[in-house]
C-alpha cells in the first residue's frame, strides 16, 4: 500500500468528460484530495477544451481566504514548517482529446493531474505525457499507482539545499559551475561506489585477477601500477562534471522501463510556480504607442497620472492587494495560468521579497467557481469566458491577453485619501500620515516609473534573458519595500520593515536604508510614491512582510551594518566624506569575516549587475587605509570557495589594480621580513662581538690576578 502523501507527488487525478453526465473525476489515487470532485473536474477539464488536441493548465489546492488579524500568530516564510498543516498543492493538468470515430460525438476527452509540494512542477510534463497516453490504452487505477510509484521514487537525496543568499548569488550568475563544491563531495563518493561495485563484479567474474608474466615472483610493481591509474582516474573525475549547470539539479525517473533524466531547478524562489515568462507578460501588455488612461483617477494605481505604464498600473494593483483577472477567450487556459503565474512573481518581487500572491491565485477558474472566488480579498484569476468582461463588479483591474489593453473597473473602490499633482489636500481627504509631510502626494508626477520600464524594453529588446528581466523587477520592489520603510520612519518614527539605526552597531555614522543624493530626491521620490504606499500597507502581502524582516533581523549573519546601504552608497552617491569612506571599509573589513557573512554580503552584489565593482573602486581611493581595507577585503573573499569566483569575474582594470597593489604589498613585506631579520642577524652579531669582548675582559682580570698572588 502506498504512502497516502508521497515524497514528491501526493495525489495523481483521472478526470474525463461524458456526454450524458459532464465533467467527472473518476479516479483519485491514492486517496481524495478533500476538495470538491465537481469542482476538480471543471478545473480538470477547462472550457473549450474538446476543440483542442492537448491543453496544459495550473491550478492549486488547499487555498484557504486569508485571514489578516491571524497573521501576526502565523510563521515565518523564511521556516521551511510554514503552514505546514495544510500545505499549498500546485496540481500539473494535462488534458488530451482523441478523435475516434466509434465514440460518442467522435472524441474522447480525458485528463490527468499530478499534485505536489514542489512549485517546479513543469518538471513532470514528459513523464504525464507518457502516463496519459498509456491511460487512454489501459483505463485502470493500476496506470494511476505505477505512476505515483515512479515520481515518488526520484532520488533527490543529495540535492543540495541552499540558503537564500547562497540562491541569491547563484539566480544572478552565468556561472555554471558555481557551489560546484556543493556537488562534487556526492558525485565523487558516488562514482567511487560505483567502481567498487564494478570491480566487485569484476573480482566475481574472474576479470579484475592480477597476472604475473615474469620477473622475481612478485606483483608488487604491477599492483602499485594498478593501484597509480586507479588514483588517477579518481583524482580526474571532478572534471568529469566541468560541463553541468549547477543551476539545476540532474536526476531521473524511471517509468515504464523508459528513464526519464529530470532536471530540477534550484534557484526557484518561494511565489515563482511552473515555467511561466515574464518576458511575454511585458511584452502583451507594453504597446508600441503609449495612449493616456481614460479611467478616472486612481491614487493607488495611476502613481505617474494618466500616463502610467500598462505594466506599473499592473505592478501598483498587485501590489496594493486589488482584484485582477486576466482573460484570454479562445485561447488555451494553459495561456491566461502562465500570465497569472507571471504575475504572482511580479508583485512579489521575483519571489524574493514580498509572499501572500499563489495563495490568492487561480492560474484558471471558471463560472462555477464565481462565488468563491469573490470571496477571497486580492485575487488573482485566469479565465477564458468573456462573461466576467461584462461583469465589472467582480474585478478592479482586467488584461485582455488578445488586445493587449488593461481595464480599470468603474466600480473600483477609491479610498479616502489621495491626491492629484498641483491638488490642495482638503481636511479628511489626506493621507493618514499627511500630517508631518504637507507636500507628499500633491507634487507633479516623478518619471521614475516610467524610465524603468524603458530600461526593462530595452533590456528585452537587446535579448537580455529572463532571469535579468526578474532581477530588474526583484530590485524595482525591493526599493518599494524600503522607501515604505523610510516613509514611516520619516511619519510615525519607526518601522517594522526596514533597518532602524538601533540596528546596526554604525547606524549613526554609516545610515541605514535607501541611499539618495540629496534630501529633495529623497522627498520627491516618496512623494511620488506615497498613495500606492499607503495601499500596499493596508495588504497582506504587508503583513507577511513584517514578520518575514523581523525573521532576518534576528538571523541575518552580518549584524553590525546595512550590507544594502553601503553597497548603494558605494553605487550612487559622489564626494562621500574620506571620514565616511573610512570607515565603511573599516566596517566591512571587521564584519565580513565568516564563510556565512562572505556570502550574505556576496549576495547584495549580484554578478549580473557588476559583481564587486562597487567594492573594488576602493582600489583607487586617495586615502591608502581604504586601498589597504580594500585589498584585505578581497584577499578574504578570493580564499572563500565561492568569494574566489568574483574575484575572477572582476573587471580587467579592477583586477590588474588588485593584483598589482597586492604584489607590491607582498613585496614591500618581504623586504620589511628581509630587513627584519638582517637587523636581527646584525643584533646577533653585536651580541656576540660583546660577550666575546667581555670574556677577553675577564680573562686578563684573571691573569693579573695570578701574576699579583705569584709575586
Amino acid at each position: 500500500m502506498p504512502s497516502p502523501l508521497g515524497t514528491h507527488v501526493t495525489h495523481i487525478l483521472l478526470a474525463e468528460f461524458d456526454i450524458d453526465r459532464g465533467s467527472s473525476l473518476a479516479h483519485q489515487y491514492p486517496e481524495a484530495t478533500g476538495t470538491d470532485e465537481g469542482l476538480l473536474a471543471e478545473l480538470m477539464l477547462p472550457d473549450g477544451a474538446h476543440l483542442r488536441t492537448e491543453d496544459w493548465t495550473v491550478f492549486f489546492l488547499n487555498q484557504s481566504i486569508p485571514d489578516p488579524d491571524k497573521i501576526s500568530t502565523a510563521k515565518s516564510g523564511f521556516d521551511d514548517d510554514y503552514n505546514n498543516n495544510t500545505p499549498l498543492l500546485y496540481a500539473l493538468n494535462l488534458v488530451r482529446t482523441k478523435h475516434d470515430k466509434e465514440a460518442r460525438r467522435g472524441a474522447i476527452v480525458k485528463a490527468m493531474a499530478i499534485c505536489t509540494r514542489h512549485q517546479y512542477l513543469h518538471i513532470y510534463k514528459p513523464i504525464l505525457l507518457l502516463a496519459l497516453d498509456k491511460y487512454f490504452q489501459d483505463p485502470s487505477v493500476k496506470c494511476l499507482a505505477s505512476l505515483y510509484e515512479a515520481v515518488n521514487s526520484m532520488d533527490v537525496t543529495y540535492m543540495p539545499r541552499f540558503s537564500a543568499h547562497e540562491k541569491a548569488i547563484l539566480r544572478a550568475s552565468e556561472n555554471k559551475d558555481m557551489f560546484e563544491e556543493k556537488f562534487i563531495a556526492y558525485e565523487n563518493s558516488k562514482k567511487q561506489q560505483d567502481t567498487a561495485t564494478q570491480s566487485l563484479k569484476d573480482d566475481s567474474s574472474g576479470k579484475g585477477l592480477v597476472i604475473n608474466d615474469g620477473g622475481d615472483g612478485g606483483t608488487d610493481n604491477s599492483c602499485e601500477e594498478s593501484n597509480c591509474k586507479k588514483a588517477s582516474y579518481t583524482d580526474l573525475m571532478p572534471n568529469l562534471s566541468k560541463n553541468k549547470d549547477r543551476h539545476f539539479y540532474e536526476t531521473k525517473v524511471v517509468y515504464s522501463g523508459i528513464k526519464l533524466p529530470i532536471r530540477v531547478p534550484l534557484t526557484v524562489n518561494p511565489e515563482e510556480v511552473g515555467d511561466f515568462s515574464l518576458i511575454k507578460l511585458i511584452t502583451t501588455f507594453s504597446p508600441s504607442s503609449p495612449h493616456p488612461f481614460n479611467h478616472a483617477f486612481h491614487p493607488h494605481l495611476d502613481s505617474s497620472g494618466n500616463q502610467t505604464h500598462p505594466i506599473i498600473l499592473l505592478l501598483n494593483a498587485l501590489l496594493t492587494q486589488k482584484r485582477i483577472i486576466f482573460l484570454g477567450h479562445g485561447h488555451p487556459s494553459g495561456d491566461v495560468a502562465n500570465y497569472v503565474l507571471s504575475a504572482c512573481a511580479m508583485g512579489s518581487g521575483s519571489g524574493g521579497v514580498l509572499r501572500g500572491f499563489t495563495e490568492r491565485a487561480f492560474p484558471y477558474t471558471n463560472l462555477t467557481n464565481v462565488e468563491d472566488l469573490l470571496k477571497v480579498p486580492g485575487f488573482i484569476a485566469g479565465v477564458t469566458n468573456r462573461i466576467f468582461e461584462d461583469h465589472s463588479s467582480w474585478w478592479d483591474v482586467l488584461c485582455n491577453i488578445d488586445t493587449g489593453k488593461i481595464t480599470v473597473s468603474k466600480d473600483i473602490a477609491t479610498p479616502s485619501y489621495g491626491t492629484k499633482p498641483d491638488e490642495r489636500s482638503e481636511e479628511g481627504t489626506r493621507s493618514p500620515s499627511a500630517s508631518k509631510t504637507e507636500s507628499w502626494g500633491r507634487e507633479k508626477w516623478d518619471t521614475t516609473d516610467n524610465e524603468f520600464m524603458a530600461e526593462v524594453m530595452h533590456a528585452i529588446q537587446h535579448h537580455y534573458g529572463e532571469t535579468s528581466i526578474r532581477g530588474k523587477f526583484q530590485d524595482y520592489v525591493q526599493r518599494f519595500v524600503r522607501l515604505t520603510a523610510l516613509y514611516e520612519i520619516e511619519t510615525f518614527g519607526s518601522t517594522k520593515i526596514g533597518m532602524m539605526p538601533e540596528d546596526t552597531d554604525h547606524g549613526n555614522i554609516l545610515g541605514t536604508g535607501l541611499a539618495f543624493q540629496d534630501e529633495n530626491s529623497k522627498l520627491r521620490e516618496v512623494a511620488a510614491n506615497v498613495n500606492r504606499i499607503e495601499g500596499w500597507r493596508q495588504t497582506i502581502s504587508y503583513k507577511y512582510y513584517q514578520l518575514d524582516f523581523q525573521y532576518y533581523l534576528k538571523s541575518r549573519s552580518i549584524k553590525a551594518i546595512d550590507v544594502y546601504h553601503q553597497v548603494a552608497k558605494l553605487k550612487n552617491l559622489k564626494n562621500m566624506p574620506e571620514e565616511e569612506v573610512e570607515c565603511l571599509y573599516k566596517a566591512l573589513v571587521d564584519n565580513v569575516v565568516t564563510d556565512e557573512q562572505i556570502i550574505e554580503f556576496l549576495s547584495y552584489l549580484p554578478q549580473n549587475q557588476g559583481g564587486l565593482f562597487p567594492i573594488g573602486l576602493g582600489l583607487f581611493y586617495p586615502l591608502k587605509t581604504v586601498r589597504n581595507y580594500t585589498i584585505e577585503l578581497f584577499n578574504r573573499i578570493n580564499n572563500h570557495t565561492t568569494g574566489s569566483k568574483f574575484i575572477q569575474s572582476l573587471n580587467l582594470f579592477q583586477k590588474h589594480a588588485y593584483e598589482r597593489q597586492l604584489a607590491d604589498q607582498k613585496e614591500k613585506e618581504q623586504k620589511n621580513k628581509l630587513a627584519m631579520q638582517n637587523h636581527e642577524q646584525l643584533q646577533d652579531e653585536n651580541n656576540s662581538n660583546n660577550s666575546s669582548d667581555n670574556y677577553n675582559d675577564d680573562s686578563n682580570e684573571s691573569d693579573i690576578g695570578v701574576a699579583i698572588t705569584t709575586n
